[in-house]
């Protein structure tokens, strides 16, 4: 009987107190727990399940204004710059590249191309900041030196204006020109993720309310209320709410389990977990591509 006991005892509690979920499971977690509760709840209970909703949104706010100022939303300006530069340097090249029994235009041409360009295009490697500033002084270089004129009559104006225009874009992007990119907290998506954690326990307390731990089908219908908590929780050491770093699914630093709902169950800890994202945009808001580390 007591053995019992206790087994019933940690049952409840494993809902009771704070489990880690991926911050992208949170919504789901959410939305499964608002269907499987029982009819009908109390105040608190519907209470406690409206907060679990409300911190899951919350989750998923913080999400979103990342994956706004997240690397992605940088490559396509960054693309078109590299490709704007890329346009002009090659039609200037080609242009050069026309025997001057042909067209006496081809030296100045070839010459234009090694003075803007004279180790090519290096910079097509540089991260989207770097990118700007690097576009930036070629740009000033051309209107000081008064290429601009030479360049449009050689090949086409459209050319500087494509320059131009995938600059001014790329300083919106990096925020040198317009409104700067805000980044979210350092520790926002840990802590609104802790936040919820602790909203699902909380709820799993208001369900544990008067529960008699002596009917088995009282026990059923408070697990079954609550099973989208097993489906979702990391289990293990990775789970301590103290960690600095939002796990992804199938991360495990420290060893034990990770049990990522919806991705195969718990991943044993010799196995090799799905790799995440090096370009954090909590510490690396600009991409270097091609590079097997973000710029520090």
């Amino acid at each position: 009987m007591f053995d019992q006991m206790q087994s019933v005892a940690a049952m409840i509690a494993s809902y009771t107190n704070p489990a880690r979920f991926s911050s992208r499971h949170c919504m789901l977690v959410a939305r499964q727990l608002q269907s499987a509760a029982p009819k009908p709840l109390t105040p608190d209970q519907t209470e406690a399940l409206a907060l679990v909703l409300k911190r899951a949104t919350e989750v998923d706010e913080v999400r979103m204004e990342r994956q706004r100022v997240a690397p992605p939303s940088l490559r396509a300006p960054r693309f078109a710059m590299v490709s704007a530069w890329s346009s002009l340097r090659s039609a200037l090249l080609a242009l050069g590249a026309i025997p001057v029994d042909v067209s006496a235009e081809g030296p100045e041409a070839a010459a234009l191309a090694t003075k803007l360009f004279p180790n090519g295009i290096d910079f097509s490697t540089h991260d989207a900041g770097a990118l700007w500033t690097v576009s930036r002084m070629l740009l000033v270089r051309i209107q000081d030196e008064g290429l601009r004129e030479r360049i449009d009559s050689l090949v086409s104006p459209r050319l500087l204006r494509f320059v131009e225009k995938a600059f001014s874009e790329l300083g919106l992007a990096v925020g040198a020109d317009g409104e700067l990119p805000r980044l979210p907290a350092r520790r926002a998506l840990l802590e609104a993720n802790t936040r919820f954690a602790f909203a699902v326990a909380a709820y799993g307390r208001a369900l544990s309310v008067r529960l008699d731990e002596t009917d088995p089908d009282a026990l059923a219908r408070f697990q079954s209320a609550l099973a989208p908590i097993d489906a979702f929780r990391i289990v293990g050491r990775a789970a301590e709410l103290a960690d600095d770093d939002e796990l992804e699914d199938g991360e495990d630093t420290e060893g034990g389990l990770v049990d990522a709902g919806g991705n195969g169950g718990p991943v044993p800890p010799g196995e090799t977990p799905a790799p995440v994202d090096p370009y954090d945009p909590e510490f690396y808001p600009f991409v270097r591509p091609g590079a097997e580390e973000p710029a520090g």
